[in-house]
């Protein structure tokens, strides 16, 4: 399918199923009219994947990186009423498509523009098709409001792909978000079209292991500094909200949705920051990992940390979270694990580049192969 990129005043995404059905065309001839239908965001033709909000309004809300929405349809082409408050990039997948084929970019509608209906793929040969929006950027960019889609056509939901039977939960900042990891190369202007966590480590590790994943990630976020040193909405604090900057009072139901493992990528932005304290650093990572246990008693959860960090900041990040899971052990968690992405190169600063998209496929292999031989997971 050929690539397409088309800029829009809104936003919307959706997710790539691995477990992809056979694709052909139906026996029988076109008929003469296929006529547009609408299938309504709370739809059971639908098929959703992420933490998905339905009580905010007549839409569903997707806020956090890789959340996304699937339909199977018999026709010809297809449209999506959405719209963002912000700014987003989604990823459009067609037919089991391994690589999204078309990115859909999106701006915040001005107060007296209405939600328009926005072309996702069109000259479909008639027959069965899967199309997956997948919300590629981060919930700090914009929230995507997701009212339904017009299919040419019919909804089929019986097309719909297998939901994975395996859960990941990835929590974490820009590195799980897959900030700059399209970059061409460093001497690029920074921008937002950068960023997938398709193609982070998180995104490639859900696609090799074919799990389902709920990417809670917000860049700039630590555990106890903020990258810009401040300490308000921490990662433990937004870690419990439907969305990055939703309010308080708008928290996400933990028991809706309960992952096989927790993956917690902690440390980078401490550290950016200057945080050197290790009384702090541990004692919010130890009450983090247990209201993490409070919310998922059967999960297996793992302390990351990241490729950016390198020498002493490295060093002390990695005997921090040490000390943190020892603590635990002791309290009597059984099911906590330790990973390390090695970070590439070295930095006067203490820390390097975000990773590529070469180098988060590395990490994504490496912390995969893990996970496969630590959990017995084929």
């Amino acid at each position: 399918m050929k690539f397409f990129f088309l800029s829009i005043t809104l936003a919307f995404f959706f997710v790539s199923c691995s477990n992809s059905v056979q694709y052909s065309e139906i026996k029988e001839s076109e008929p003469e009219a296929v006529e547009w239908t609408w299938v309504s965001y709370d739809s059971d033709d639908l098929q959703f994947s992420g933490r998905i909000s339905f009580d905010n309004g007549d839409f569903a809300l997707l806020s956090w990186s890789a959340s996304a929405v699937t339909i199977a349809f018999v026709g010809t082409a297809l449209e999506a009423k959405i719209r963002t408050n912000g700014s987003a990039y989604l990823d459009v997948f067609v037919d089991g498509e391994e690589d999204p084929s078309s990115v859909i970019e999106s701006q915040a509608l001005e107060k007296e523009e209405k939600t328009p209906v926005v072309p996702v793929v069109a000259k479909l040969p008639y027959g069965k098709h899967v199309v997956t929006l997948y919300k590629r950027s981060e919930s700090n960019m914009g929230d995507l409001y997701f009212y339904g889609f017009r299919v040419l056509g019919r909804a089929e939901k019986d097309l719909l792909p297998a939901v994975p039977k395996r859960k990941i939960e990835f929590v974490g900042n820009s590195i799980t978000c897959g900030a700059d990891v399209l970059l061409p190369d460093q001497s690029v202007e920074l921008g937002n079209i950068y960023e997938s966590s398709y193609y982070s480590y998180a995104g490639q590790t859900a696609k090799i292991l074919n799990a389902e994943a709920h990417n809670i990630c917000s860049g700039g976020h630590g555990i106890v500094l903020n990258y810009d040193g401040s300490t308000s909405n921490l990662l433990p604090v937004v870690y419990n909200r439907i969305g990055a900057k939703w309010r308080l009072n708008d928290q996400w139901d933990h028991s809706k949705w309960h992952p096989d493992i927790v993956i917690v990528n902690l440390g980078t932005n401490d550290f950016a920051s200057g945080e050197n304290d290790s009384a702090s650093f541990v004692d919010a990572t130890v009450g983090f990992v247990q209201s993490i246990r409070s919310y998922h008693p059967k999960a297996k959860i793992v302390l990351l940390d990241g490729p950016m960090l390198v020498g002493d900041y490295k060093t002390k990040c990695r005997r921090f979270l040490n000390a943190a899971k020892k603590i635990l052990e002791k309290k009597g968690e059984k099911n906590l694990y330790r990973f390390s992405l090695e970070p590439r190169g070295d930095s006067p600063k203490g820390f390097v580049a975000h990773p590529n998209k070469e180098q988060a496929a590395e990490d994504a292999k490496k912390l995969s192969a893990w996970i496969r031989s630590e959990f017995g997971w084929e």
